[in-house]
């Protein structure tokens, strides 16, 4: 999309956030995107902020796995290390027993019972070397992760207010924080 056909779509509010919806074929449907301005004032958007737009629109369907396998991981994290408030049977384990009780058996189930909620571009982030959205999406374990998209690449998942400066350095920054946790 060039940048006349983005700023055509985008409705801006007072505080210079710009809303609109894209079709997105990775999804077969429309999706928000949220546009967070530096500078409240000017109604436009950037280079950057054009690019990952359409770094989004270039996903192919087999990103779709991709997410699959990354809303799974969320869900078996999530799933060992919080308390969902289910009882625990003689010989299981957290994980086992979360599974079982929110019907969780695999990569499908957990990206069913999630939602695509939608797409966050930040100009704060030209600053960074990549060129960065996130995929914003309320998780089976109701955790809002975003899926991180760097150059048109699905690189990894965090949970929401992740500073994406930390996947300049390590794109699999949160990957590798879960795994310290998890020792």
């Amino acid at each position: 999309m060039t940048k006349e056909e983005i700023l055509n779509k985008i409705n801006w509010d007072n505080y210079g956030i710009g809303n609109c919806k894209i079709f997105i074929n990775l999804f077969d449907k429309e999706i928000p995107f949220i546009f967070f301005k530096e500078d409240d004032l000017e109604i436009s958007i950037t280079d950057k902020m054009i690019e990952s737009v359409n770094n989004i629109l270039m996903l192919d369907k087999s990103n779709l796995d991709i997410i699959k396998k990354m809303l799974w991981e969320e869900c078996q994290f999530s799933f060992t290390i919080g308390d969902y408030g289910c009882e625990l049977k003689e010989g299981e384990t957290n994980l086992d027993t979360n599974l079982k009780h929110f019907g969780v058996l695999n990569k499908e189930d957990s990206y069913l019972k999630s939602k695509i909620k939608e797409i966050h571009i930040c100009e704060e982030n030209d600053i960074l070397n990549g060129c960065y959205s996130e995929i914003k999406i309320d998780s089976i374990s109701d955790n809002l992760i975003s899926i991180i998209i760097k150059n048109g690449k699905i690189i990894d998942f965090d949970y929401n207010g992740t500073y994406l400066g930390w996947f300049d350095k390590d794109e699999q920054y949160a990957k590798n924080a879960r795994a310290r946790v998890l020792k």
